[in-house]
């Protein structure tokens, strides 16, 4: 095994403390409302540790990509990251979303079209989701058994057990217990334990890497690709089939249009103590992610160079052994980069790492778990029963279906064989939900004009669209589009079902004061912006009355999203058009964006975020010890 005995120390300690959280926390959830959204009381900072960096499969799908297309990927990145932070900014979809109180998206779905878009809309959550997350355990075990080293059997009493099995049974028991133990509230404070862990621990292999693997020595290595497939240069990269420029302006359109459309990411978001707190904990999520968003970026660039390139010849024969003996070219892909890391990492680091992965991986499978769970409970099963349940049956219910999800996610990730990159397959499946989703969600949250009729068709040809091109992947070998560009025309055909049905259908006028407790049925437990005339502080989401350190975030961070905006815009028109931004310019950009900007904000925002979490979590607790009860705020919506 790659793990010294320190490492296991360091491991056995960090996976108890974890399991310490989760069991002392648990005895703080006592409804309905405390297992789906912690009662409404967490603050930025623990909302933005349960919307941030999204666990084990993740690194390995972005470790993927960076791996295959180097620095080039990162120049589509910063557009794509800077729209998200402007509509982080802007509280676009979330502050709406929060007004409304809804606990989960399908219950909104109710509250502005009707039950039975309710469920079917749950529905079909239920499927893309199941589908979606039912990769998440495979990859995760390939993972560690890779890092660690694990074999592929091992004996106890004369009783021969593989390890990939083993691994995903005992991760999703981990995970199983924490989403049903405490809900909500579990899954967040659990997660701001590792997302600290995490952090600091991404801090110190940055630092090991940088002093290893030196910035003029990893771009010798990537200097070594092929002619048009630049792993520097963004516009020398016209072989790239999959993650190029296409990938990525339609990720630009998707970050807009599935904002807060996946319900794994938007529990979180109904947990905010307001609207406010909501906007600014996806402000705030922006700058926690420095860090973890360096790692993803200068790993697998060491990984290529020493593999590649000329440099480092031991490790790359070490590495090459070691994929070598696997067999399946979808694997070894994905394997490639965590097989470096095990490695190169020193006693010590590599038990902090292995800790951190493991902590990662239960995050997100309890953070899902609970998602697609409480959906099928709250948005397909109660609702079709038609009336509420008591709050102990409905718990029991919410548990068995957070266990449901663990049973699929076992099954599925030993049988389902993966066919393309992760993040392609996180598009397709995606899309059969999403693709329609998006269209109802903003629709409903913005355009009064917005019908049910609208709704049912832009979900129906969202899903019908999304299930058909999985079909044609899975049995049309050499299908010419892949999952990305598949999700865009299920994005287009669903905007344009939602708008024309619509427009020809019946005239109708939704009552948006009262879907948003504005106006007459404003009763002051949600703060709303006032504002009807376009402004600078209207653009940021931020009030007038907001405190005058949100203030300085929210614009700080308007000017530093409209930046990089400008950057990429005069840097994609000068690439585009002449000859002047060369091989070493790119070489010295590079550096400064990753290591003197990111790499220091990175740090700075990690102390600050580490103490602003803390206190969240202390007031977390202490609130949810002083709640009342409220035995009917349990998602049901009651028809008038």
């Amino acid at each position: 095994m790659n793990l010294h005995g320190i490492d296991w120390l360091i491991v056995g300690v960090v996976m108890t403390a974890l399991l310490v959280v989760a069991v002392w926390v648990k005895r703080y959830m006592r409804s309905v409302s405390d297992f789906l959204a912690a009662n409404r009381m967490a603050g930025r900072y623990i909302v933005s540790v349960s919307n941030g960096f999204g666990g084990a499969i993740s690194m390995v799908a972005l470790w993927e990509m960076t791996y295959a297309n180097g620095l080039p990927a990162q120049w589509g990145m910063l557009l794509m990251s800077m729209v998200i932070l402007c509509i982080a900014i802007s509280g676009f979809v979330v502050y709406r979303l929060r007004e409304t109180r809804a606990l989960t998206l399908a219950q909104f779905f109710e509250m502005r079209y009707s039950r039975r878009f309710r469920i079917f809309a749950g529905s079909l959550s239920c499927v893309s989701g199941f589908l979606n997350y039912g990769i998440f355990p495979a990859v995760t075990a390939k993972f560690i058994m890779m890092f660690i080293g694990f074999p592929d059997a091992f004996t106890v009493l004369g009783v021969t057990i593989p390890v990939f099995p083993a691994l995903i049974a005992a991760n999703l028991a981990i995970a199983a217990y924490i989403a049903m133990s405490g809900g909500q509230i579990s899954i967040m404070l659990t997660d701001f334990f590792q997302g600290m862990i995490m952090l600091v621990v991404f801090l110190f292999i940055m630092f090991f890497f940088f002093q290893k693997f030196g910035w003029n020595e990893i771009i010798a290595g990537l200097a070594v690709a092929p002619e048009g497939a630049s792993m520097i240069n963004p516009f020398k990269t016209g072989k790239a089939s999959d993650f190029n420029v296409v990938y990525f302006l339609i990720g630009v359109m998707d970050a807009l249009y599935r904002t807060r459309a996946w319900q794994a990411k938007s529990a979180a978001g109904a947990a905010a103590k307001t609207p406010h707190e909501a906007v600014m904990a996806g402000i705030v999520s922006n700058w926690r992610e420095l860090v973890s968003q360096l790692c993803m970026v200068i790993i697998p660039l060491a990984a290529y160079a020493a593999i590649n390139g000329p440099g480092f010849p031991e490790i790359a024969a070490a590495v090459n052994a070691k994929l070598a003996a696997i067999t399946d070219p979808v694997i070894r892909t994905q394997m490639t980069v965590p097989t470096f890391v095990s490695c190169v990492l020193p006693v010590g680091l590599m038990g902090f790492f292995a800790a951190t992965v493991m902590m990662m991986a239960i995050s997100t499978d309890s953070m899902y778990m609970h998602a697609w769970g409480t959906i099928l409970v709250q948005d397909v099963v109660l609702p079709a029963r038609g009336r509420p349940v008591g709050q102990r049956r409905h718990l029991l219910l919410l548990r068995l279906g957070v266990l449901s999800v663990a049973v699929f996610a076992f099954f599925f990730s030993i049988l389902f064989p993966m066919k393309e990159f992760v993040l392609m397959y996180f598009s397709l499946t995606g899309a059969i939900y999403v693709g329609g989703a998006g269209s109802a969600i903003i629709g409903g949250l913005y355009w009064k004009r917005g019908t049910t009729a609208g709704a049912w068709t832009a979900m129906i040809v969202g899903s019908t669209m999304g299930v058909g091109g999985l079909l044609l992947q899975q049995f049309w070998p050499g299908f010419p589009l892949n999952g990305q560009h598949i999700y865009f025309w299920t994005m287009c055909g669903a905007i344009a079902s939602y708008v024309g049905v619509s427009l020809l259908g019946p005239r109708h006028v939704h009552d948006m004061d009262r879907l948003l407790h504005r106006g007459k049925y404003a009763d002051g437990a949600t703060a709303t912006q006032t504002e009807n005339r376009f402004s600078f502080r209207k653009l940021t989401g931020v009030g007038k009355d907001a405190p005058a350190f949100d203030k300085f975030v929210a614009y700080g961070t308007m000017v530093w999203s409209f930046g990089w905006v400008a950057v990429f815009i005069i840097g994609t028109v000068l690439g585009a058009t002449t000859d002047w931004l060369t091989d070493g310019f790119w070489n010295r950009f590079w550096w400064v964006k990753l290591i003197l900007i990111t790499g220091v904000l990175g740090t700075i925002c990690t102390v600050w975020i580490t103490f602003g979490g803390l206190r969240d979590a202390i007031r977390l607790v202490r609130d949810l010890k002083r709640e009342k009860i409220d035995e009917s705020d349990n998602g049901f919506v009651e028809r008038t």
